[in-house]
């Protein structure tokens, strides 16, 4: 009886341990940071859904932008793409062998990226012709369909392969790489045109993700008082956690007076944030210190998928900057909050003595 009872504690265990593999692979590996206009994403056999603002991606999901829109997708480790109009991306991301693989399958379209550079770590980018293998740098590639592929590269170098002829060559910064239908590969000096594309192409996304290493960044917004004072702000935050305080970072990085004149000039500082959309806002207070200010969003207001906040610096003289701008209430800067969900294997099963058990393991 016992030797039975262990046979089915390990069939219960393996099918288990399948089906946490499978869990597994369904983890995030990235947002839709922005969608702007008409961009959609779908997951597995499910019908095509409209794009929010710090919707998940799985691996396997697949996004698409219509005409006059484009899509900026963050991945967890910060590197950021832009989909642009009428474009189609699916989205892939495993670990094995203590390497994080992402993929970026571009079946028409165009898109710019900005990928990160970190140890472990492989990002290609692939269409039905060409792959590209990206190592910490910035571009832009178009899928041609039944004409070339085009890699537009602005910084660092890539290695640039045809699926047809398995040619590989290496692109630097500064160049511009064709794969034909022939499997033909060439690399020239980028033009003026192709360096217009690039800029055209990377823009929004070198924006969204600015310099900050350790998570999301919001537009910088600009703006003038009645007495004449200019503003720019800038609201960044890391990566926010579930149940966990969030610090968000309220910067001026733009200012027409001085940094003495200005703080003697505020009269009120504060953050509205909220976790969904049909919530009122609530606020912090702080003050202004030297160009910053630090809100600490407490960990019971924070949960996934994202938290909304904007910011308002309101002088003596009843002027008032906001960032966003304008409309900051109605157009609230969206970061992404990870789930705070424990992750546990359950495995039922019957002892010795007939009583009924859970053995709970936790995994990271």
């Amino acid at each position: 009886m016992n030797f039975l009872l262990k046979i089915i504690f390990v069939l219960i265990l393996s099918l288990s341990i399948t089906d946490f593999s499978i869990a597994q692979k369904k983890k995030p590996v990235a947002t839709i940071f922005k969608p702007v206009g008409g961009v959609e994403y779908k997951t597995g056999e499910k019908e095509w859904s409209k794009a929010k603002a710090a919707t998940p991606l799985i691996p396997g999901d697949i996004v698409r932008t219509q005409e006059n829109s484009f899509a900026i997708i963050k991945f967890l480790e910060n590197s950021v793409i832009r989909v642009q109009e009428k474009s189609e991306v699916t989205i892939s991301g495993e670990i094995a062998k203590g390497e994080f693989s992402k993929n970026v399958y571009l079946q028409r379209g165009e898109v710019g990226f900005q990928v990160k550079k970190r140890a472990n770590e492989k990002f290609e980018f692939s269409t039905p012709t060409s792959v590209a293998s990206i190592r910490g740098t910035g571009g832009l590639l178009i899928a041609g369909q039944d004409s070339n592929d085009v890699l537009i590269l602005g910084s660092g170098n890539v290695d640039f392969k045809n699926l047809i002829s398995n040619i590989i060559l290496n692109v630097r910064g500064g160049q511009t790489a064709f794969s034909m239908p022939d499997g033909t590969v060439k690399v020239e000096d980028s033009t003026p045109e192709e360096k217009r594309l690039l800029n055209q192409g990377s823009a929004d996304s070198t924006k969204s993700e600015g310099n900050n290493q350790g998570g999301s960044k919001s537009d910088t917004s600009t703006s003038t008082s009645t007495s004449g004072i200019t503003l720019g702000l800038t609201v960044n935050a890391p990566i926010g956690k579930e149940g966990q305080n969030l610090v968000i970072t309220v910067e001026v990085n733009q200012s027409s007076v001085t940094t003495d004149s200005l703080k003697n000039s505020v009269s009120d500082f504060t953050l509205y944030y909220r976790t969904k959309a049909d919530q009122p806002y609530k606020m912090l207070k702080e003050k202004l210190s030297e160009r910053t200010a630090k809100f600490s969003i407490p960990g019971s207001d924070v949960s996934a998928p994202s938290i909304q906040v904007y910011a308002v610096i309101t002088l003596l003289d009843g002027s008032q900057f906001s960032s966003p701008t304008p409309s900051p209430e109605s157009n609230p800067i969206s970061f992404a909050v990870q789930t705070g969900q424990k992750n546990e294997l359950r495995v039922p099963f019957t002892d010795p003595s007939g009583k009924r058990k859970t053995m709970i393991i936790e995994y990271k």
